[in-house]
């Protein structure tokens, strides 16, 4: 990925006007080239602060690089239904605050936050027109033609729907990403090394026992995996209760067909946490619902998409052994670690995770 790169263009954003080539993110990716030159890598280096910006890269080649993960701060406000300036309403793909679109990208030492208040939202009566019925609110959008996107030590935080990893290959070293309900879904293949997965204490106003889903992978049939954690420590806010979150749970979006719009047979969702420590908030993985070719409301079971498990442990005793569904055999374990190590070598070739 990066050691075909000849020349390194270089620019500094900063808060201070006195300091830097750019005042904000946005600016900086305003310059870049449109005709694109695959040997230039362009690199925008972030000055500590808080930036009130929405990012759409779209330019292949690029780092955002930070000063430093808790004090350089990209952040917005905005949900799946909350109307913006032009009138439209963004949806989920569209409520992100940043979303990387391009590939051979990298993002470092940043903190990605999407500030809509959820808490505040599950507060209000249905009734209230300030309620919002759907609240996903994206931090991190690796979009449609996303690929090839190497995330370390970032911080991703939202409530629902915090990582969307759409397409693409991606890896995500020493990150942390927070949030309550499917925050790290999507069809899209990441590998998750040594990161923390934190979820999230919230109102829970129906008092039911489940307060969240970890992951919500729909992973093509066609591809081998799609999310693996690896080493990653499974922690919980202060407050969350024991059995209260699940690993996660089959999503099969709804999707447009030649005879209908119903959930999507082939999205036989991947997910697998290997040697991770697990905290007491997990209970296992869930169920999904999803609307058939009738139209009639479906569920789909943990059984039925492709979940895996193996060698982890409980995280206040790191020498215990820990197994709610499905552990994998050592040789499938090693079988799979070898093939997304053969994945990562085709664009991180001087990596090594599983050495």
């Amino acid at each position: 990925m990066y050691s075909q790169y000849k020349h390194t263009i270089s620019w500094v954003v900063s808060q201070d006007q006195n300091v830097g080539d750019f005042n904000s993110i946005l600016q900086a990716i305003s310059a870049l080239p449109s005709h694109e030159i695959n040997d230039t890598c362009y690199q925008i280096i972030i000055k500590n602060g808080q930036y009130r910006e929405r990012i759409h890269l779209t330019h292949n080649n690029v780092q955002l690089i930070g000063e430093d993960a808790e004090k350089t701060i990209i952040s917005m406000s905005l949900c799946n239904q909350m109307i913006v300036q032009d009138g439209s309403i963004p949806g989920t793909y569209g409520s992100n605050t940043v979303n990387i679109d391009a590939s051979n990208c990298k993002i470092k030492n940043l903190t990605i936050c999407n500030d809509f208040d959820f808490i505040a939202n599950q507060q209000r009566d249905v009734t209230d027109p300030h309620h919002c019925k759907h609240t996903q609110s994206v931090a991190l959008l690796l979009g449609h033609h996303a690929d090839q996107v190497y995330c370390e030590n970032i911080r991703l935080i939202s409530y629902h729907d915090t990582l969307y990893v759409s397409a693409g290959r991606s890896y995500f070293d020493n990150c942390m990403v927070s949030g309550c309900i499917d925050f790290i879904f999507g069809a899209g293949q990441a590998l998750f090394h040594e990161c923390d997965i934190v979820a999230r204490k919230h109102v829970n106003p129906t008092k039911e026992k489940i307060w969240g889903y970890l992951a919500a992978p729909s992973t093509n049939i066609t591809q081998p995996h799609g999310f693996i954690f690896y080493h990653c420590r499974l922690l919980k806010e202060e407050g969350v209760p024991k059995r209260s979150y699940a690993l996660g749970r089959p999503w099969h979006p709804t999707t447009l067909f030649e005879d209908g719009r119903y959930a999507d047979p082939n999205a036989i969702g991947h997910c697998a946490f290997l040697y991770c420590q697990i905290d007491d908030h997990i209970y296992g993985w869930d169920k999904m619902g999803g609307k058939s070719a009738s139209g009639d409301m479906m569920w789909f079971e943990p059984e039925s998409a492709r979940f895996e498990e193996y060698q982890n442990c409980l995280f206040a005793h790191p020498r215990s052994s820990l197994s709610f569904f499905n552990p994998l055999p050592s040789q499938k374990a090693e079988q799979l670690m070898q093939h997304v190590h053969f994945s990562l070598q085709q664009w991180l070739p001087a990596l090594s995770v599983f050495g």
